[in-house]
């Protein structure tokens, strides 16, 4: 806010809106010290023990996270542009390797959900004089990051009524003095679920604290039931028992489970209840921890639903991934990088772009079927050129621009597809058409060629049976004339043989 005087009087004003006249008020009144949790019921050392203590917590905790930072993302030019210089690829490369970033912050992101807030510790290249309570130097380089322990941090408060900074209290078991004060240009929070007006996350222990209980004591309750049916109950009787033999029996059954101890003038009976089936129970526990994470019941359990149920809890668990993604660890994520390039001399016009989460191969072909068909009607209606439709079958819907004059040729149309399916279909062969063959009269034309020719064929016909008729006649006659001369020579020998 910028304000005009004259004469020691306030003229006018503009600039940024006047800041709240309460939150004025409150600050010059009090010294602010938020609460490290929006529940006191339990300390951050039990919303630990209970974490261990309930595996399937604990499973979907680490289960949402690394889901969250699995695929990790690019950074791409706001300009569009999908390259980024050698150098700078170069610096991001190191220092995502010495930091270990993507593993600090899935740590970070289970220390948000089980404590409320997880905390990220930043270094810079800067001379050791410099203490945690002191700010950084904008011209600091990033050195690395660290993990603190989210049950060491006491909350946030000045350091006296005159500080404006309000500090991170860090108190640690052991440790010299009776508070840290560390300046907030050395943390990083990690928040993923918070109330309106708190700095500090709510635990999804808190918030599953009467389930989780419940849930414990069933489980110890189950263990004791079963131990009770495996190993029986011991009931013994003894006629006129005193106190001695009475502490004799306690001692010896003692290495039973269950045992009763009673002499004939106490009669115990015990009622064996009807058996109740504890799986109503346990589903009751289960959708209620599954609704604390956020998370489809199937996938917490590992429990196989029916195909439309499990598809449609999928998509909303990993929308919600998304989400997680673009509102909690992109600004994260934009604030270390930023600091980054322009303490090395580059300057910040990069954006944050995750890596898509694909459920399985037949969703990952419906996306690219999806994609396809909208990209290709998109390009046909001449809203978008080559290069935007490529866009979109890489990313999905982008931003485009509004002003944009699209300039195609009819060459460059492609065939217009048809809607897209609801599941990618396999190729289906196209049916055989039946065709009616139509026979039309013969033109007077077309009826002299076929009888000419039909004569001509007669005729080479006649011919060629006169040429066999003359060749294979000539065969049989001289075959015929050595016959005759066989039977002319063998009559002449009879003859002569009568006459002797």
């Amino acid at each position: 806010m910028r304000t005009f005087k004259i004469l020691g009087k306030e003229v006018f004003s503009f600039g940024e809106p006047e800041e709240s006249k309460v939150h004025r008020t409150v600050k010059n009144a009090i010294n602010i010290r938020d609460g490290s949790y929006p529940v006191d019921e339990l300390s951050p050392k039990m919303l630990r023990k209970i974490a261990l203590r309930e595996p399937l917590l604990l499973k979907g905790i680490f289960k949402k996270n690394k889901d969250t930072i699995r695929n990790w993302f690019v950074l791409k030019p706001i300009d569009g542009d999908d390259s980024i210089p050698k150098p700078i690829e170069k610096l991001i490369f190191d220092f995502e390797r010495r930091t270990q970033i993507q593993k600090k912050l899935f740590v970070g992101g289970c220390a948000a959900n089980i404590y409320g807030t997880g905390y990220i510790e930043r270094t810079f290249i800067e001379p050791k004089t410099k203490k945690a309570v002191s700010s950084v130097d904008k011209r600091a380089k990033p050195l690395g990051l660290n993990l603190l322990n989210s049950e060491n941090f006491k909350g946030r408060k000045r350091k006296d009524d005159k500080d404006k900074t309000v500090y991170y209290v860090y108190k640690e078991k052991g440790m010299i003095g009776d508070e840290l004060f560390i300046h907030p240009d050395r943390i990083i929070p990690v928040v993923i679920d918070k109330l309106p007006f708190s700095f500090f996350g709510i635990s999804k222990v808190h918030v599953a604290a009467n389930i989780l209980k419940s849930k414990m004591d069933a489980d110890i309750t189950s263990g004791e039931i079963l131990s009770w049916f495996s190993h029986g109950i011991l009931d013994m009787t003894i006629d006129d028992m005193n106190d001695d033999q009475e502490k004799d029996m306690i001692n010896l059954f003692k290495q039973h489970v269950n045992a009763y101890v009673h002499d004939e003038k106490y009669h115990l009976d015990v009622k064996n209840p009807t058996q109740i089936d504890p799986k109503p129970f346990y589903e009751y526990f289960y959708v209620n921890i599954a609704s604390a994470l956020e998370m489809p019941t199937h996938m917490l359990t590992g429990l196989q639903l029916s195909k439309g149920d499990s598809e449609v809890g999928v998509s909303d668990y990993y929308h919600d991934i998304e989400n997680i993604q673009k509102v909690i660890f992109t600004p994260i994520i934009e604030e270390i990088y930023k600091n980054l390039l322009e303490t090395n001399g580059y300057k910040w016009i990069y954006k944050i772009v995750w890596n898509p989460i694909f459920v399985d191969e037949l969703s990952e072909a419906k996306i690219a079927q999806t994609r396809s068909y909208s990209a290709v009607n998109n390009y046909n209606a001449g809203i978008i050129d080559i290069k935007e439709a490529r866009q979109q079958l890489n990313n999905g819907i982008v931003d485009l621009d509004v002003n944009k004059k699209i300039d195609k040729k009819e060459s460059e149309q492609p065939a217009i597809p048809d809607q897209p399916n609801v599941e990618p279909q396999p190729p289906v062969k196209k049916p055989t058409v039946k065709q009616t063959v139509v026979i039309k009269p013969l033109t007077k034309e077309q009826q002299r060629m076929i009888n000419e020719a039909a004569r001509r064929e007669k005729e080479l016909g006649e011919q060629i049976l006169r040429e066999q008729e003359k060749l294979f006649g000539d065969k049989n006659g001289k075959k015929e004339n050595r016959k005759q001369k066989n039977k002319r020579v063998t009559s002449l020998a009879n003859k002569k043989k009568s006459k002797k």
